[in-house]
Order: C-alpha cells, then sequence, then structure tokens
C-alpha cells in the first residue's frame, strides 16, 4: 500500500469544471443592447402613437361636423316645405349648433344647403381639421359630412296632397 503524501499549501488548487465562456463574460457581451433597440425602435413606437392620436382627432371632427350637419338637416327638412328662407336658417342651424359643441376640431365652418324643397334637402358641413399631430408636413385635413332627407310637411285632407 502507498501512502500518499499531502500537498503543500501552496500547491493545492481547488478544482473547478471546465464548461467554456463563463456566464460573467456572456452578460458582460451583451451590455448595452437593449439601450440600442429602444434607440433603434423608439422612432417607430412615436410614429404609431402620433399614428392613433391623429385618427382620434379626425373621427372627433368628423362626428362633429356629421352631428352639425344633421342639425341643419333637420332644419332644413322642416322649413323647406313652407318658408322661403330655409337655406339660411338651416345654414344657420348648423353654425350654431357647432357653436355649441365648444370645440374647435374644425379651424373654421361653411354649411352649404343643395336639393329641391320640394322632395329631398341636403346640409353639407365642410371644413379644415383645427389640430393635427402632422403640421411639420404640411398635410391640410379637411371633413366634409352631408346629412339630408325627404321634405317634412303637413297635407290635410282637403288640399288635394299640396304642403301648406
Amino acid at each position: 500500500m502507498r501512502l500518499r503524501r499531502p500537498l503543500s499549501r501552496s500547491r493545492r488548487v481547488p478544482f473547478r469544471p471546465r464548461r467554456g465562456p463563463s456566464r460573467s463574460r456572456l452578460r458582460r457581451d451583451d451590455r448595452g443592447s437593449s439601450v440600442v433597440e429602444l434607440a433603434v425602435l423608439a422612432p417607430g413606437f412615436l410614429m404609431i402613437i402620433m399614428l392613433i392620436v391623429q385618427f382620434g382627432l379626425w373621427f372627433n371632427a368628423r362626428q362633429a361636423a356629421l352631428a352639425a350637419a344633421q342639425a341643419g338637416a333637420q332644419v332644413a327638412r322642416e322649413n323647406a316645405a313652407m318658408t322661403a328662407n330655409w337655406p339660411g336658417l338651416a345654414e344657420q342651424a348648423s353654425s350654431n349648433y357647432y357653436d355649441t359643441l365648444n370645440t374647435s376640431l374644425l379651424g373654421s365652418l361653411t354649411a352649404t344647403v343643395s336639393g329641391n324643397p320640394a322632395n329631398q334637402v341636403y346640409v353639407t358641413v365642410s371644413g379644415p381639421m383645427g389640430y393635427s399631430v402632422f403640421n411639420f408636413f404640411g398635410i391640410k385635413w379637411t371633413i366634409t359630412e352631408t346629412a339630408g332627407g325627404p321634405v317634412e310637411c303637413f297635407r290635410p285632407a282637403g288640399a288635394a296632397g299640396a304642403c301648406g
């Protein structure tokens, strides 16, 4: 039987199995990659957010214009059969309704009336958008909405179908 000699303290080396590159070395190589990814992706994310906000502004302006056109169309339908000044009343009703919304989504409001006062009348409201996220591109957004319908009139039985 052979006796083992104890090793001196200076020659003792702890056993470490070889596993390839250490984890701390891999972590050190990946440092800063998140910042680079953010710098590359952030403009795209900001553009998507700006598009979503612009769509919301456009949709809200469109709804405001449609509501104003419907208010004017209601007045036009009620007054076209009996009043000669029905276009002015309808345009004024559209403008007043838009003013009561207390919004500046449209820069200016233009209401135009069309149609035959004996059958169908229409009110078209249009105007440029007051706000835009993409002003630096010089894009001009114009909103146009139309509402209308048949003229309402009271037809007494003895009038042979004529309004009035």
